[in-house]
């Protein structure tokens, strides 16, 4: 509804029109609260005049209802991660304890409230883990912290009548199927161990919850029955008490639909087994979670009423995550089925949610649709739709107004409003950046991907980002897989296609990320495995021997097609040193294709993640592998300056101890330092001593200790990316998992645009640069790579404009001889 005021009161949104005076508000606020029947606090609704109304004009921009975060674990496990918070599961007593409530777990005093807040989320539904087969009760809460510092107060059903008459008082709970619960338990030699042990496990509980219920409904029968015929002294010929047990109540009101069971299912077999359980049983599934199957079940779930609240493409990471696909959202959607994109924070960070519908609109599901799944239709589902999820009149006043359209790149609420509270408002100063609208796709489309093509002309671009600062425009010429021409003077050669004005950069460069060392994060049969340090201190673990291409392997598919052509892989492993990384075609079916750089860095980490020896120890270790390196290892070339090496740190104190050994022992050494969630906090050292930043990734979460220095987007001041390149740093993005490597390119827009109170425009020129020329210098790479380079291998990205923004979708890569037209995601 364009050119339309929106009038809080009390709370609540009294009302919508257009052209609204204060004293349109004041009459609507009084209308209002002369509606209500039962006015129990009438302090808190009192009476206004035109002068207490506070008038924001939004100069145009979107104004919607909060966000809503169907599946969250926020309160239940505290940032920065200490493990005496971590309170989500529940696994010491067995594999079903429905009678559990994560209300208990929740730290009303979570950081993370405020955090996910400021990104727009007003509601989470906040689960117990996925640990055991039956988590417990979970809570829907406001994101709003009171003065009383009781998580009870922050409960979405806080004041609501007990007798439902405003509303139904809905409970919730958590069950899960597949991988969690079998290893949790397999591990202590209990079932399940298998799917058969968990189907049989919540059959048995829901049996005995079931049996409990007929007892109370046979109980009440024969009192009714007594209390017909003896009246008042009915009690007298009662023989027992009411059926009571406390840990089958919550089964027992799920059986009596007063509660909307969530649950965390992947694969179909999974969803089946859950569905024949609700049909024996007689309850309702209100949502499957994850569920990156159910778009193979689309019809089944429609017509079963079941909702799912899914990742927009966040997979690979188990077997049962495997099958997922981005276009889930529209498959299931066309069936009639109800799709929300959730968090499962901290996960995905939360405040960043919308992320999750702006990638599911770039994957081609509707807008309307995509914005919905991350308001009215989690309203729905939890059963609240009724107060919040929407904007209209008598609803909750959960209100956001965005700095630009809310699926566009950078997006993220100037003002967050909850129940009437400004709990968030930066200023009104930013403008919406232009955003062209894509031009038409390339033509001729090839008929299948990797087209070998010996000679090809790409025609009719609007920009050529060649290297840092130049962009042409024109044509580009690839013979025999080098390039042989840029700009308007060079003459067609070879097959044609035409962008039609659209754009062409460098092939991306996935940094650190282990591109062909894994498929699936926990099959150790499908990765490299982790190196030893005491090997890789020695030279003997490098990625150029645990390297596999091709194969259809789905994570290299996700990296080319996304555009990424070149991989830069480390091993991996717990200790401070890791290995020697290598740079490769992601696109090659062969390993004698593949490699670009056999030995490119040496990577370590200083941290908590490599304390198998003290921090101290760490760095005293690196000190003297530095100062009195033995030959013939990897850290030999690190002093001589032949191999860069790769620091994965994140405190700024280990950040300044480690600038400071390297510079006074190894003054050759190219030091990059990755991860770096503090770096920002001693900008000024790293831009002296000439150090690049891998920042791994970009939007950081506040989630341990040691990241605890993770400055979050949309505070107004300046980002992490802003404060290093302001200072000099040369900075380059990756992703921290490895089926992100799809989304490099939305990183870094994300990471790169504006966040204080500028324009907040993305600058198209460093967007491409961090995944590209400033990866290639820092990691050494051959001037062909990350650059587009007459005489050099041909490595680059045709899109249809942008090139940054979600509107903006591939159109041509190429990569060699080898060339492939409007390549999809899986």
């Amino acid at each position: 509804m364009p050119n339309t005021d929106v009038a809080l009161a009390f709370g609540v949104i009294v009302k919508i029109g257009q052209g609204l005076s204060s004293l349109d508000v004041v009459n609507a606020a009084k209308d209002y609260r002369d509606k209500l029947s039962n006015l129990k606090n009438a302090h808190e609704f009192s009476l206004f005049n035109s002068s207490d109304v506070e008038i924001v004009d939004v100069q145009g921009r979107v104004v919607s209802p909060g966000l809503i975060d169907m599946h969250s674990h926020v309160g239940a496990g505290s940032i920065p991660g200490f493990s005496g918070e971590e309170d989500t599961n529940e696994m010491a007593g067995g594999p079903t304890n429905p009678q559990l409530k994560i209300l208990d777990s929740i730290n009303p005093l979570d950081k993370a409230i405020d955090l996910i807040a400021m990104g727009g989320v007003t509601t989470s539904l906040v689960m117990p883990g996925s640990g055991t087969l039956m988590g417990g009760e979970g809570i829907a809460i406001k994101m709003l912290k009171t003065s009383s510092n009781s998580a009870d107060d922050l409960s979405l059903n806080l004041g609501m009548a007990s007798d439902s008459s405003d509303g139904k008082l809905w409970r919730w709970m958590k069950m899960a199927c597949g991988e969690n619960p079998k290893r949790v338990f397999s591990s202590k030699g209990m079932m399940p161990g298998s799917r058969m042990g968990s189907g049989w496990l919540f059959r048995q509980r829901l049996d005995e919850a079931k049996t409990l219920r007929d007892s109370q409904d046979n109980w009440c029968e024969a009192a009714n029955i007594l209390d017909q015929k003896f009246k008042g002294k009915a009690y007298k010929y009662v023989a027992q008490e009411f059926p009571i047990d406390l840990s089958n109540e919550s089964l027992v009101s799920l059986l009596r639909n007063n509660v909307r069971l969530q649950v965390h299912c992947y694969q179909v077999n999974d969803l089946d087994m859950m569905i024949r359980n609700s049909r024996e049983f007689s309850f309702p599934i209100t949502a499957f979670h994850h569920a990156t199957e159910a778009h193979l079940l689309a019809s089944k779930l429609a017509h079963e009423n079941i909702s799912v609240a899914i990742f927009a493409d966040h997979s690979l990471y188990k077997r049962e995550a495997y099958k997922h696909s981005v276009r889930a959202g529209q498959i299931l959607s066309s069936a009639g089925a109800k799709v929300a994109y959730k968090s499962d924070h901290p996960v995905l960070n939360a405040q960043h949610l919308v992320y999750e519908a702006q990638k599911s609109a770039h994957y081609g599901l509707d807008e309307d649709l995509a914005f919905m799944a991350v308001t009215s239709i989690p309203a729905d589902r939890i059963g609240a739709g009724w107060r919040i999820g929407r904007i209209s009149e008598g609803y909750d006043a959960d209100v956001l107004i965005w700095n630009r359209p809310p699926l566009s790149l950078g997006a993220h609420p100037l003002r967050v409003i909850i129940d009437g509270y400004t709990i968030n408002s930066l200023p009104l100063l930013q403008t919406e950046p232009s955003q062209p609208a894509p031009v038409p796709g390339v033509t001729p489309s090839l008929p299948a991907p990797h087209t070998h093509v010996h000679t090809y002309t790409i025609a009719n671009i609007s920009g050529i980002y060649t290297k840092p600062g130049e962009i042409l425009k024109g044509s580009l010429i690839v013979e025999n897989g080098l390039v042989a021409c840029i700009g308007p003077k060079c003459s067609a050669k070879g097959t044609l296609f035409d962008l039609q004005g659209g754009v062409v950069i460098p092939g991306l460069i996935g940094a650190a990320v282990p591109l062909g060392l894994e498929e699936i994060g926990m099959e150790d049969s499908t990765t490299d495995g982790n190196a030893g340090t005491e090997n890789a201190l020695a030279g003997l673990v490098s990625a150029k021997d645990g390297l596999r291409v091709g194969g259809g392997g789905k994570l290299l598919e996700y990296a080319w097609r996304s555009g990424v052509l070149t991989g830069i892989a480390a091993p991996t492993g717990s200790g401070v040193v890791q290995g020697i990384s290598v740079a490769f075609r992601t696109a090659a079916q062969k390993y004698s294709d593949a490699i670009l750089k056999s030995d490119v860095a040496l990577h370590i980490s200083i941290g908590d993640y490599a304390k198998g020896k003290s921090i101290s120890s760490q760095l005293a270790h690196l000190r003297s592998w530095l100062a009195a390196p033995k030959a013939e290892t990897p850290f030999s070339d690190v002093v001589s300056g032949k191999l860069p090496l790769v620091a994965t740190v994140h405190d700024p104190n280990d950040i300044s101890k480690l600038l400071g050994i390297v510079s006074s022992v190894a003054p050759k050494a190219r030091l990059v330092l990755a991860g770096a969630t503090g770096a920002w906090v001693v900008a000024d050292e790293i831009a002296k001593a000439k150090v690049p930043v891998l920042l791994l990734p970009p939007r950081c979460q506040q989630e341990t200790w040691e990241t605890r220095w993770c400055r979050p987007y949309g505070t107004s001041s300046q980002s992490t990316y802003e404060i290093l390149a302001s200072a000099g740093v040369k900075v380059l993005f990756s992703v921290r998992e490895p089926d992100q490597i799809r989304s490099l390119l939305f990183e870094a827009g994300w990471g790169t645009v504006g966040d204080s109170e500028s324009t907040g425009t993305v600058n198209a020129m460093d967007a491409v640069g961090v995944v590209t020329w400033n990866v290639a210098d820092a990691f050494g790479l051959d001037e062909g790579v990350g650059r587009i380079v007459v005489g050099k291998r041909a490595s680059f990205v045709g899109l249809d404009g942008g090139p940054v923004g979600f509107v903006y979708r591939i159109q041509i890569l190429a990569d060699g001889s080898e060339v492939t037209t409007q390549p999809l995601q899986d």
